[in-house]
């Protein structure tokens, strides 16, 4: 029985101790976050002297009533010693991508060429550019192989 005092002693405090939390930053103006919904995404089986496109979401962490537009940037491989880059001529994308208003995902297209493509799968890497009022979130990673 004395312990059980004890406990709900302890319980109590701790009750009133996690319960004097505010939330206050809450409903402060936050930058957009953009980014992949994908940490990596491959292309297989692109055809020799041909291409093979897909998409990729694209994520923002907030709604707005107005359609938003995001720049696309190629950066450098991450590990390219594991991860071999490809030449810039074997893919394309879309600069841009847009996220309807009243939408958190938009939808970005990306084509394997196989211009000097081999057997071994190389890759490139995207990300949304940051800007003003964005803040670039997840990188993707893109394999391509034939």
């Amino acid at each position: 029985m004395k312990k059980l005092k004890f406990l709900t002693l302890i319980l109590t405090i701790a009750l009133v101790a996690v319960s004097c939390e505010s939330y206050d930053d809450y409903d402060t103006d936050r930058d957009t976050v953009a980014g992949f919904t994908k940490k990596t995404q491959n292309i297989n089986s692109i055809p020799q002297d041909g291409e093979k496109s897909t998409t990729v979401d694209v994520f923002a962490s907030d709604v707005k009533s107005f359609e938003r537009t995001f720049s696309v940037v190629t950066v450098p491989v991450t590990n390219p010693e594991e991860n071999t880059p490809t030449a810039e001529n074997n893919y394309r994308y879309d600069a841009t991508v847009t996220i309807p208003a009243n939408e958190r995902l938009g939808t970005l297209t990306v084509t394997g060429v196989d211009n000097s493509l081999t057997s071994d799968r190389t890759f490139f890497m995207l990300s949304i550019q940051g800007g003003e009022d964005v803040v670039s979130g997840g990188t993707i990673m893109i394999g391509l192989k034939n």
